[in-house]
């Protein structure tokens, strides 16, 4: 019998880079979507994560167990450690078991890309349609948004004053992994990522970038 294997949405790809911008997935984060009355299961949620949950919009949280990203007032994403989930839900449904709360396992719907460096905001500002100018998105925030037809939840976990440049975790649904990286090495073409055919269902279709190809 041929053993199991577990593949990544994107283990087909490799990480891109040029100067000034890297691409690269980090597959199989726990992640888990928590839900419930902050005011009922902060305190008990808090002690398991080690940070407490984010109370307003576009806050996020690091702890010692997971990082923590607002959705919602009643709703949070947790990411942690491959492989940590199942005893991180287990403890947190302890924790809040006489309290109102939901806690789902959503590790196998989506892989976290790591976009990063110097022209890492740029490429964001052409795709999205929220403001990524550094103004209006800083380091630590997080915000549900839509970059092309995909609708990922992203953070930003590096300052831009680093001396990498910025970076952002981007947690998409593995359905739309292939588009978006896709997508991300158009984004940042002409920084000198080079080109990437999707390989999925949802074509890359982006008229803007296209007359700018047959301009140059």
């Amino acid at each position: 019998m041929i053993p199991l294997q577990k593949r990544s949405a994107l283990a087909h790809r490799s990480p891109l880079q040029a100067e000034g911008v890297s691409i690269v997935e980090r597959p199989f984060e726990g992640k888990l979507i928590l839900r419930g009355d902050i005011s009922r299961i902060g305190s008990g949620a808090g002690h398991i994560l080690g940070a407490g949950l984010p109370s307003k919009a576009h806050e996020t949280a690091s702890g010692s167990r997971a990082s923590v990203q607002w959705l919602s007032p009643d709703e949070w994403l947790l990411v942690t450690a491959p492989g940590a989930q199942d005893m991180l839900g287990r403890e947190l449904g302890q924790a809040l078991a006489n309290q109102h709360h939901q806690i789902a396992d959503v590790t196998d719907y989506y892989t976290t890309i790591e976009l990063s460096g110097a022209h890492a905001r740029n490429m964001l500002m052409k795709i999205a349609t929220v403001d990524f100018h550094p103004r209006a998105f800083k380091n630590g925030m997080g915000v549900s948004t839509n970059l092309g037809r995909a609708t990922p939840f992203l953070r930003q976990t590096r300052d831009d004053a680093t001396p990498d440049g910025p970076a952002f975790d981007i947690i998409v649904r593995i359905s739309m992994a292939d588009y978006l990286w896709c997508l991300l090495a158009e984004a940042g073409h002409e920084f000198g990522l080079p080109d990437q055919s999707p390989k999925g269902q949802v074509t890359l279709h982006l008229p803007h970038f296209d007359s700018q190809r047959r301009a140059q």
